[in-house]
């Protein structure tokens, strides 16, 4: 019996799961640092600010709330995107990979960053040029605003390039219609 146990604690580790999760302990990312940017979770109609429909997106909390993934559809349902959105205790810092069906991945570069003053804010790298920055925050209950700026020379100046506003509800998906 302890030979049968031993090995399966071995399979366990050697299968990288984490023994302490596995004996119903509570996950570790649910620290407040790892809610930060549950307001951006939900099912989303996304619309420029002057009112058109420009897509969707349905942000999920996966991986016992240590993930938050993003699933974009653009409003003509031919656009799509994922982005995978984790807090790192490492750096304390956020961090975004996207990736869409273009294929070119280095159209959007990671990002990382914090909430500021009740924004996330999250950058590309710095030492690359164009910097890009994107913010999300509350503007009022069941509404976000997701914008994305773009520096030129070094985060002296920014122009925007994306500005969008998120209202719950999920209608405008194309496979809701």
């Amino acid at each position: 019996m302890k030979m049968r146990r031993a090995c399966l604690v071995l399979l366990l580790i050697a299968g990288g799961v984490n023994l302490t999760y596995a004996q119903g302990k509570k996950s570790a990312c649910q620290s407040p640092e790892y809610r930060q940017f549950d307001f951006w979770l939900g099912d989303w109609d996304v619309h420029s600010p002057d009112g058109p429909s420009v897509g969707h997106n349905l942000v999920t909390s996966e991986q016992d709330g240590c993930l938050l993934i993003e699933h974009w559809t653009s409003s003509t349902g031919v656009e799509t995107g994922t982005s995978f959105n984790y807090y790192d205790v490492r750096d304390k810092k956020w961090h975004q990979l996207y990736l869409d069906n273009s294929g070119n991945a280095g159209d959007f570069p990671a990002m990382d960053g914090n909430l500021i003053d009740g924004k996330m804010v999250l950058v590309s790298d710095e030492k690359q040029s164009p910097v890009f920055r994107w913010t999300w925050y509350v503007l009022s209950p069941g509404k976000v605003r997701q914008m994305a700026e773009k520096s030129d020379d070094g985060q002296k100046t920014w122009k925007i390039i994306w500005d969008s506003v998120y209202v719950k509800g999920g209608t405008a998906s194309p496979a809701k219609k």
